[in-house]
């Protein structure tokens, strides 16, 4: 390979969008039997190994993992630390005709707890980008070691609908995060919050609580949101559902801080609130007709999370829904 070609390649790479990655690179790889660029490395362990030991932290690296298996970022892991899913799929379509193309989802690698645990100020980071084939076990993964405040912007484009800049409404300092299993919902949340604690996006205050619900999510768009809400990591403040707002509406509290207590022992460890979006004309601005073709109207509902903890209790995690009125 020429030096000009080497070079090309690495800079297509460096400026792909999601897109590009899966139709330049991962497509003409599987469906026709195209070789590797030179950026690539094969490694189908890269999920089982301590990142710090295997990449340059000053080099963004390409891996094409071959086996890809269902336990990656799932159960698997090295005595370091291990990759979790901060991420779900995001659907990556064709911008001009819509078509679905494949998915992306980001991972962190979690280095086990230390006592200099609090020292870190980057993580590795992995996209990942696989086809739409439910049996395709090849994947690109893009590695790289990133300061909390790109992680945050990193989340903030994945959770939106565009792949560009986001509108200064949706650059928020916050973590998204998929809901996990509803049937453990108040214990789960809260142990996402202590899990996130070292971490949290503190150089900027977020604006949650004074924004419309439809400036994080459009509810029409999204079918992750459909199924299963949106979870946001927030600073909150005391004037929170009190007296802060925006110009179409505000949020309140429909019910109180409820205790949430360990199964195992018993204590109280953190507690939720609900709030609702109060529009400021007072009209519904979603429904649906039911089977029986009965009107059904939504409404904003926002439930918050936050430990028992004193210094973690301006620390949220706020789950976003939109449910019958």
């Amino acid at each position: 390979m020429a030096a000009g070609d080497y070079f090309r390649i690495r800079d297509d790479l460096m400026g792909a969008g999601d897109e590009l990655m899966l139709l330049r690179y991962l497509k003409p790889m599987i469906d026709d039997g195209a070789s590797w660029p030179q950026h690539f490395t094969e490694d189908a362990d890269v999920f089982n190994k301590n990142p710090s030991k295997e990449f340059n932290p000053e080099n963004t690296v390409f891996v094409i993992v071959n086996p890809r298996t269902e336990a990656c970022g799932e159960t698997d892991g090295c005595e370091y630390g291990s990759w979790r899913i901060m991420a779900r799929d995001k659907l990556i379509k064709n911008e001009v005709t819509g078509k679905l193309l494949g998915f992306k989802k980001i991972l962190k690698f979690c280095v086990e707890k230390t006592k200099r645990g609090r020292e870190y100020k980057r993580s590795w980071v992995m996209e990942e980008y696989r086809l739409l084939n439910p049996k395709q076990d090849h994947v690109i993964c893009k590695i790289r070691l990133l300061f909390h405040a790109e992680i945050g912007f990193l989340l903030s484009k994945h959770f939106s609908y565009s792949s560009g800049p986001l509108p200064a409404t949706q650059s928020l300092p916050a973590y998204g995060y998929g809901l996990p299993n509803p049937e453990y919902e108040g214990a789960c949340y809260l142990r996402s919050l202590i899990d996130h604690e070292n971490e949290w996006p503190s150089y900027v205050t977020n604006d949650v609580f004074c924004m419309h619900p439809s400036a994080l999510v459009d509810p029409h768009r999204d079918q992750m949101f459909a199924e299963s809400g949106i979870c946001i990591f927030t600073n909150r403040t005391e004037a929170c559902g009190y007296t802060d707002g925006c110009d179409r509406g505000c949020w309140r509290i429909m019910e109180g801080d409820k205790p949430i207590a360990s199964i195992m022992e018993g204590e109280t460890f953190g507690y939720k609130r609900v709030f609702k979006f109060c529009e400021a004309d007072g009209t519904a601005k979603y429904s649906y007709s039911d089977p029986y073709g009965e009107v059904v109207f939504l409404t904003w509902i926002m439930e918050e999370y936050r430990l028992a903890d004193e210094e973690m209790k301006d620390k949220v995690l706020c789950v976003i829904k939109l449910l019958p009125r």
